[in-house]
């Protein structure tokens, strides 16, 4: 009986050794600023009015377009934000990642979006915390962008059907390809996770 339950302990004990450690998008983003304690209906504002400047780069705006951006910076000053700086400090909170960041055994959930596949199975993705980041423009923040390399394989179901990733992440930027139906659209992951499961989330 004594052994039986000495094997039993050991089991459990090694069970409990091998448990992911759950970590959250937050634990990946840079120390706080002003705009990370802005409320969401604020940061959607100061992300739509992003939006259209980075679509200034590239286009002219439509007399549309340009009634909506102006609206959208009016009421971001009517409700006391300063838009330059707010807008600078998502920028400098997007591009940063937590340098020093380098996990054994960690579970993370959220979406994949493929990037390489052998017929129906992938073995590369991007990891996002919102279904079908990758589609949208501006393209999700850096600290919120991981590359998975998973050579078991991993068929994925659709880009809104969220998954749990397991295994070890360390920060490590990388510039990649994501092949849309429009074009190819260039994303910076911040960090890599080398997966040892993706599992439906329950």
């Amino acid at each position: 009986m004594k052994y039986v339950l000495l094997i039993l302990a050991a089991c459990c004990f090694g069970l409990n050794a091998q448990a992911s450690e759950t970590i959250t998008w937050q634990s990946l983003r840079p120390l706080q600023t002003q705009y990370q304690t802005l409320p969401p209906g604020d940061k959607a504002l100061l992300s739509e009015i992003y939006a259209y400047e980075v679509a200034q780069v590239t286009r002219q705006l439509s007399p549309m377009e340009n009634d909506g951006y102006n609206q959208r910076v009016t009421l971001a000053e009517k409700k006391g934000l300063n838009v330059r700086e707010l807008i600078e400090q998502r920028a400098q909170q997007t591009a940063s990642i937590v340098p020093e960041l380098s996990m054994d055994d960690i579970k993370l959930a959220g979406f994949l979006v493929p990037l390489e596949m052998e017929g129906l199975v992938g073995v590369r993705f991007i990891l996002v915390p919102t279904a079908g980041a990758c589609i949208h423009t501006p393209p999700p923040p850096v600290n919120q962008t991981i590359l998975v390399d998973f050579p078991e394989g991993h068929e994925l179901q659709s880009l809104y059907t969220p998954v749990w990733v397991a295994g070890n992440i360390k920060a490590h930027s990388i510039k990649t390809s994501v092949a849309l139906s429009d074009g190819n659209q260039a994303i910076q992951t911040g960090y890599v996770i080398n997966a040892s499961d993706i599992e439906l989330y329950n």
